[in-house]
């Protein structure tokens, strides 16, 4: 496992854990000076004939001593916090970046939920959980072997009676729970998932939970989540207090087999024995924590392995820019989901620049995924697409967004200003173009009436919105990049009569004052579709020209 975590660091951040493993290395053997610098201050304490002025003298240097190398200890573990913090920002936003570019495909398969925990929360127990215990242990480790080695320099029979009180137990310990805390972990992963998934569900559905009278289940899922989580952190405390006793117990059978076979001063070598000890119980029982800690956070590295797979469909920065001087064309599309029979096949289209084309079909003919395989979000299994005889790749896609402006039926609102959404992606909004688009698309005056006006926050998901002010921020988001071909999928599906006409109305307005302005437009509506030069009929296979 310690090869796999090793593989997941990027060449550069390996060479620079070289250092991060030499400042473990120094600290063990910076620890191991301060119990070193106790051992004449205890002979001293032992030798009759000894003075006070000359104890505390030496009490004074190593106290000196102590300070000094505790404030080195401190910086060194800087180094160490610092190295694992960078790998975990370095992780997690791998992971945000590759999960995202995975596609449309991957991200409807996946949950939200699952997939924001395993950037944020998986990705912090690798570094907290995974690299932070194998730095301890490796620190421990070493402390450990200098203190059992000088141990057994100094005293033979002392030193190898604690390596045969104490090796064993601990081998045995980790044989023994291994599997254990492996399963363990795994289990409180699964049950944090369900628990967040269930918050985030009841938040969400409020209205409907609400209406239904239905929280009590919610609330009855919550519950048992908690129980699992709380059932698995038991379990882990548990084997969490074993160390704690070996360590304990091997220096306390240490001391007796010491007492019973040992020869000599034995007031001495136990006081060497106990200094010892004092630092050795901690380490031990730090090791074998650590040594718990990593192994139930092992599956962290088995995601973050997943997690860290670059995707194949990567935007090629290097490719010439779409144009759009002359249409769209479709020749002979088809498209099959991995798992399903083909959807659609044989689609021939033409859209030309400055066209208004609706398409209609049942429910499940394929219209959003038409819309999705324009889009580049997926890739058709049969037939293509040219933007003015350029074939649309998800290599090229990037370009051909930049041309494309989307309005779906439920408009993403993110949590900030009316400007920030209308102007998504620029960090300083065009803040009079802002008020030009909103014009555009009749919100101008709504807009000036908002409490702080274009700094007025829109609420959670839009929340201070109703249907008609989302759908008309879309077509102000889309105006607003100077979009080229304007896509709407079902935008109105959801809207009352009255709000579907006014939408209506400032499209066909817009349409006129930019008549080189290509729309396509999905709905279900006739109503929706009278703004339309055509209809393609998706079922049928064909259009009619209006």
């Amino acid at each position: 496992m310690i090869k796999e975590v090793l593989k997941l660091l990027p060449a550069k951040v390996r060479r620079r854990s070289g250092w991060v493993a030499l400042a473990v290395l120094v600290r063990a053997v910076l620890d191991f000076a301060g119990v070193a610098a106790l051992i004449p201050l205890l002979l001293a304490v032992l030798k009759p004939g000894s003075s006070r002025g000359e104890m505390l003298l030496l009490c004074g240097g190593v106290m000196a001593f102590v300070i000094l190398k505790n404030g080195l200890v401190v910086l060194l573990a800087r180094v160490e916090s610092s190295f694992q913090l960078e790998v975990y920002r370095d992780f997690s936003r791998r992971m945000f970046v590759n999960y995202y570019h995975r596609g449309l495909l991957f991200l409807r398969s996946k949950s939200s939920v699952q997939l924001g925990h395993e950037v944020n929360y998986v990705c912090y127990m690798f570094c907290l959980s995974v690299l932070a215990p194998l730095f301890r242990m490796a620190g421990d480790g070493v402390l450990i072997v200098l203190m059992m080695t000088a141990l057994i320099v100094w005293e033979p029979l002392a030193g190898l009676l604690l390596c045969a009180a104490f090796v064993p137990s601990a081998l045995l310990y980790s044989m023994v729970v291994r599997k254990r805390l492996r399963q363990y972990g795994q289990e409180e992963l699964e049950a944090r998932r369900r628990q967040s998934r269930t918050v985030v569900e009841a938040f969400r559905g409020y209205a409907e939970l609400e209406i239904a009278q239905a929280f009590d289940t919610s609330l009855a899922s919550f519950d048992q989540g908690m129980r699992s989580i709380i059932h698995s952190r038991q379990r882990m405390e548990r084997y969490h207090l074993f160390p704690q006793f070996l360590s304990e117990a091997a220096i306390v059978a240490g001391i007796g087999l010491l007492i019973g076979v040992g020869q000599g001063d034995l007031g001495v070598v136990s006081g060497v024995f106990a200094v010892a000890a004092f630092r050795l119980i901690p380490a031990m029982r730090s090791m074998l924590n650590s040594w718990v800690m990593f192994q139930n956070a092992s599956h962290s590295v088995q995601v973050v392995t997943e997690g860290l797979k670059e995707s194949r469909e990567t935007n090629a920065k290097d490719e010439p820019p779409f144009s759009f001087a002359k249409g769209i064309e479709l020749r002979n599309l088809g498209f099959a989901f991995p798992d399903g029979s083909p959807l659609f096949s044989g689609i021939n289209l033409t859209i030309r620049r400055g066209e208004r084309v609706g398409v209609r079909g049942a429910s499940g003919s394929g219209k959003s995924t038409l819309f999705n395989l324009l889009l580049g979000f997926l890739t058709p299994t049969e037939g293509e697409i040219r933007i003015d005889g350029r074939k649309l790749t998800p290599a090229n896609r990037g370009s051909w967004h930049k041309l494309a402006g989307y309005v779906p039926q439920e408009i993403f609102i993110v949590e900030g200003s009316l400007a920030d959404n209308v102007a998504l992606g620029h960090t300083r909004p065009d803040r009079e173009r802002v008020r030009q688009v909103l014009e555009q698309v009749s919100l101008k005056e709504w807009a000036e009436a908002l409490p702080q006006g274009l700094d007025t926050p829109l609420g959670e998901y839009g929340s201070r919105l109703s249907g008609g002010q989302k759908q008309r921020i879309g077509i102000a988001r889309a105006l607003y990049k100077e979009a080229e071909v304007l896509f709407f999928d079902e935008a109105t599906s959801a809207l009352d009569n009255r709000t579907e006409s006014e939408i209506n109305r400032a499209l066909e307005e817009l349409s006129e004052r930019c008549r080189e302005l290509t729309m396509i437009i999905i709905a279900h509506r006739e109503t929706s579709l009278r703004v339309c030069d055509r209809v393609f009929d998706l079922e049928t296979n064909r259009y009619n020209d209006k």
